[in-house]
């Protein structure tokens, strides 16, 4: 036991109460018997206590549970906080929080109960001020005739830490699937609303004035469009067209866009490193995202200031990884743009990603821009990370993996042209969408029979005379899903080709995209044109 303390309950050995007077059962040893309590008068059993005490690998502190002041602490707790023992000891414990955390620490410590007590990832602070999240074990006890209150730290900081990054990684995954659902029944409404529009406008041929109400529709319902997308980027329900490319040369490539969507007061500055190590990504989509970030780092600069564009090469180490828990180890090309701007709080930093997260007033932001940057990123295999503070700028880092094999090929679309009097089977369980569907193919002199269900469609198949040549198929559908519909009938007519339909973006801006074994996936919403275009590749294929 540290000298220190010896004399201090020496000296105050008559101002507290030792176990065998505590009756009324406070901090002191209820219930203790006093033949257990260790004798101030053994030196044999102090020094053997104070020994096992600074040989305790976690930290241990001795408090005076009245006036909190600490008493003794061991070598841990020394190098855990980073004071030396005589500034320690004496130190009210107190001290030991951060200062916004200190009033509601004593008012917890005033109502701790006597015995044992249990606190989970509290914020602790060393003496450079630094802050870590530990567990603190305490218990009364009897030292010396003293009561007292011994408390054990077991720092948590990279547990809590993980436990943060699982919490968020859970919540953008459950946004995203939200997201991804929402986009796909969204594009239903849009393919009704456009394949309407234009239906309407044709049959309007001579009343310019409703032509134009119909047009400023379908611009509106192509703008939502655009939004369907983002979400779908940001719930990683796209398929995006990888290349294998070189960063530098994709930055570079992002600062010539930059110079015509910034404005005059933004400086620009580029640290590009031509040796980065070549990635694994779609291209025209990495450059949305630097647009995207560059746009939100000028509206952080209304008074203007610097945007940097860096490009560098980073291994990551399992213990790097251990250390910031968002990054997988590994070989990274890693993109950095960072601005001079107002910077974020930390409730903001959290929450950016997320769909519809915005600080700009409307109408001015959708909130879509960083949500649709994190789910491209995250698609592509890599990691985005911020830094922040107020009045300090934000820097945004994205991790890509150092690329090791080609790309694959594209596949092309099938040439073709417009269908005559062909029989078409349509699948869908969207009112609008198949009605809207039918009425285009009807238009194109097709004979159509619609039905909002597979089980409807095997029926309507199997009692009609006729065999149709083309299904077009949502790929959700209530009950048994559109593959499984194309693959019984295609089982038993295997010369009926198959379009289906989906919610979800393809590869780039591809609206068509073929498949196998006679079939192709068209993107919702869709026009009348790419319908007709769709259809018409698919039966001169036939």
């Amino acid at each position: 036991m540290p000298e220190g303390w010896r004399r201090s309950i020496e000296e105050e050995k008559g101002s507290h109460p030792s176990a065998e007077t505590d009756g009324a059962g406070h901090a002191g040893g209820v219930g203790r018997d006093p033949k257990t309590q260790v004798p101030s008068s053994d030196p044999f059993l102090i020094e053997d206590y104070r020994q096992v005490y600074d040989g305790v690998a976690l930290p241990v502190l001795i408090i005076d549970p009245v006036s909190w002041l600490v008493l003794a602490v061991n070598d841990a707790a020394l190098k855990q906080y980073g004071y030396e023992r005589e500034e320690f000891v004496g130190l009210p414990v107190l001290e030991v929080r951060p200062p916004e955390g200190r009033a509601e620490a004593e008012r917890i410590m005033s109502e701790i109960p006597h015995g044992f007590w249990k606190t989970v990832a509290v914020r602790h602070c060393r003496k450079d001020g630094s802050v870590f999240a530990a567990d603190v074990w305490s218990r009364d006890t009897v030292v010396d005739g003293r009561p007292v209150r011994i408390a054990t730290i077991s720092e948590v900081t990279e547990r809590v830490q993980l436990q943060q990054e699982l919490q968020q990684a859970q919540k953008m995954e459950v946004v995203g699937r939200l997201a991804g659902g929402i986009a796909h029944d969204f594009n239903n409404a849009l393919s009704a609303i456009l394949g309407g529009s234009e239906l309407l406008m044709d049959q309007l041929r001579d009343d310019p004035e409703a032509r134009v109400d119909l047009e400023t529709i379908q611009q509106a319902a192509r703008r939502a469009a655009l939004l369907t997308r983002y979400l779908l980027a940001f719930s990683r329900q796209q398929t995006l067209r990888v290349e294998v490319c070189s960063l530098a040369a994709v930055a570079e490539h992002s600062v010539a866009l930059l110079e015509r969507v910034l404005e005059d007061h933004i400086e620009v500055r580029t640290r590009i490193d031509p040796e980065s190590w070549p990635v694994r990504v779609d291209a025209v989509q990495l450059e949305q995202v630097i647009i995207n970030l560059a746009v939100n780092a000028q509206d952080a600069m209304p008074g203007g200031g610097t945007l940097l564009l860096a490009t560098d090469n980073v291994s990551v180490s399992p213990k790097k990884a251990r250390e910031a828990p968002s990054v997988a180890p590994g070989d990274y090309a890693v993109l950095t743009v960072q601005d001079t701007g107002i910077g974020m709080d930390e409730i903001t930093r959290a929450r950016i990603f997320e769909p519809f997260f915005t600080t700009k007033p409307p109408p001015e932001g959708t909130g879509l821009g960083l949500s649709m940057a994190y789910g491209i990123v995250r698609q592509s295999g890599g990691f985005i990370t911020v830094d922040s503070a107020p009045g300090a700028g934000t820097t945004f880092r994205i991790l890509l993996p150092r690329a090791g094999q080609a790309p694959s090929e594209a596949t092309p679309l099938v040439e073709g042209a417009l269908p005559g009097n062909r029989r078409v089977l349509v699948v869908d369980g969207d009112d609008a969408v198949r009605q809207s569907t039918g009425r285009v193919l009807e238009g194109l002199g097709c004979r159509v029979i619609s039905t909002t269900t597979a089980e409807a469609a095997l029926a309507a198949v199997k009692a009609s005379e006729e065999t149709p040549e083309l299904l077009v198929a949502a790929l959700s559908l209530p009950g048994m899903a559109g593959r499984e519909l194309a693959d019984r009938l295609q089982s038993s007519h295997p010369e009926l080709t198959v379009l289906f339909l989906s919610g979800y973006a393809l590869e780039g801006d591809q609206n068509l995209k073929t498949l196998e074994d006679g079939r192709a996936l068209l993107r919702k919403p869709f026009s009348v044109e790419s319908l007709s275009e769709a259809v018409g590749r698919l039966l001169a294929a036939s």
